[in-house]
């Protein structure tokens, strides 16, 4: 099965909870072009746990989302059987992409389908939550949804539009309890609440371009671009050759443009291609 990437067109860091994970509002769109696949093949006459991948950088052991998804799995449920798990990776890793929890996504779903769908949607969410806050998003059937509190509140938004939408990502990483604390330190208005809800905004308004280009805003954009500097750099080029509006998904750091149209999209990958010959340039 494909484990498409996210994108969160829109995201709001708001609260630190007392356990350490923060209150967040994105919106988020799956892909349609950048995706993993996921193969999972089940043996009754097992209990093993083994997970194979083209990508010797992913840990394929207990450390990795879909182990650590199955084994939730199972206890959840009292059964198990014996499951490998075969990943191709297509998405970059440590991206702001959710690549992982896209593939422990899928992996959840698969071991629901195989067990008849012994568990309920709302029984998964709280799986997924305890492995991944992203994991609930890719268990919904919407390409985009709002999403609030740690991540397992997911409201579809079945009208949300395609957009011609340009990813680079510059190969750095940016870590995701590093960038947390930048907030936490630096961004002084988190949980003000005068804060305009720019998520909710996009959500109730997102039918045409125009209207999600006013409400395009990530909270980490400022620590990231810090963090790395390609970044300004390549927002810059993106404007440059047509993007309406440029961003990063989650912590960073992948810059994504959105375009008017589709020729408009292909001219500047192939700009970015050329020079940027060192970094992944992909249509979302």
């Amino acid at each position: 099965m494909t484990a498409p990437a996210k994108l969160n067109i829109c995201l709001e860091v708001i609260k630190k909870y007392p356990d350490g994970f923060h209150e967040i509002r994105s919106i988020m769109v799956k892909s349609q072009n950048l995706y993993d696949t996921v193969v999972v093949e089940f043996d009754e006459n097992s209990e093993s746990i083994s997970i194979e991948c083209n990508n010797p950088e992913v840990p394929t052991n207990e450390q990795n989302i879909c182990w650590k998804i199955a084994q939730k799995y199972f206890a959840k449920i009292g059964k198990r059987v014996g499951v490998k798990m075969i990943i191709t990776k297509r998405i970059p890793m440590l991206a702001g992409l959710g690549g992982g929890s896209s593939d422990g996504a899928s992996v959840l779903l698969a071991l629901n389908e195989y067990f008849e769908d012994v568990l309920t949607m709302d029984e998964l969410v709280v799986i997924a939550s305890e492995v991944g806050k992203d994991i609930p998003f890719f268990l919904q059937d919407a390409f985009a949804a709002y999403v609030s509190g740690a991540g397992e509140g997911v409201e579809s938004l079945f009208d949300f539009p395609q957009l011609p939408i340009l990813v680079v990502n510059p190969k750095e990483e940016i870590g995701t309890p590093w960038a947390y604390g930048q907030l936490d330190q630096r961004q002084w208005f988190m949980d003000d609440e005068d804060r305009k809800n720019i998520a909710l905004s996009m959500k109730e308004n997102h039918h045409t371009l125009d209207d999600i280009v006013q409400n395009v805003y990530n909270d980490f954009a400022f620590v990231a671009q810090e963090q790395c500097y390609a970044i300004g750099e390549i927002k810059n080029a993106m404007q440059a050759f047509g993007a309406r509006v440029v961003s990063i998904s989650g912590k960073g750091p992948t810059v994504f443009g959105i375009f008017e149209s589709t020729e408009e999209l292909e001219k500047t990958k192939k700009n970015l291609q050329l020079w940027y010959k060192d970094f992944f340039v992909s249509e979302f």
